[in-house]
């Protein structure tokens, strides 16, 4: 494959990828906190996106888990904009 030139990708594919990276930005931010309650926090969250990783992973090929069947994109961007004010008010306060 040449530069430039990519494989498709299916929606199951990039939904695995946007988990992983998740966990990933959690793990990243769990190692550069010292915060008991903030680490807590992460800890929990951290829980509760390798279960959802776990879940897309055992979805067979085809479905559409059940978490993102009926997600509109407005729900999507609001879903969106409550987890940013959330992460707001939680490093600023």
């Amino acid at each position: 494959m040449s530069w430039g030139d990519h494989a498709s990708t299916d929606s199951a594919t990039l939904r695995l990828a946007a988990a992983v990276a998740e966990i990933e930005g959690l793990h990243a931010a769990l190692t550069h906190t010292s915060e008991p309650e903030q680490r807590r926090r992460l800890l929990a969250e951290l829980a509760r996106s390798a279960a959802r990783l776990a879940d897309l992973a055992a979805t067979p090929p085809g479905r559409i888990p059940a978490q993102a069947r009926f997600n509109s994109r407005r729900q999507r961007r609001r879903a969106a904009v409550l987890r940013g004010a959330r992460w707001l008010t939680d490093r600023l306060s």
